[in-house]
């Protein structure tokens, strides 16, 4: 047992300080993200002669479904090889949709 006058003010173990270039976002994630940004930035320009309005509640209705195909289903578990593929498809696919909702508003600023 450590004396009272030894013990730090934090209980629990000391924080490990930082290396250099040490980052707390796992770099997969921001590599999946800027695919998923990528690839709906590229259907909004493939679907230019579409209505904005279109546009923005197609991509509010893959996000749902997304959603709802994520929370509403049995899917594999999480820590699985399997659940963790499904997952990050489905977290692909929303933020595809969300993209494809918030690019014809980036337009409407721009104007």
């Amino acid at each position: 047992m450590i004396p009272q006058e030894d013990r730090d003010e934090t209980p629990g173990a000391p924080r490990k300080t930082p290396q250099m270039g040490a980052t707390r976002t796992p770099l997969h994630l921001v590599f999946q993200a800027c695919i998923a940004v990528l690839i709906g930035i590229g259907i909004v320009s493939l679907l230019s002669e579409v209505a904005p309005a279109q546009l923005a509640l197609a991509g509010v209705l893959v996000a749902v479904v997304a959603w709802v195909v994520e929370h509403g289903f049995n899917l594999p578990p999480a820590n699985s090889k399997p659940g963790a593929r499904v997952r990050m498809i489905l977290q692909m696919v929303s933020l595809v949709g969300f993209t494809m909702a918030i690019s014809p508003l980036l337009t409407l600023l721009e104007a």
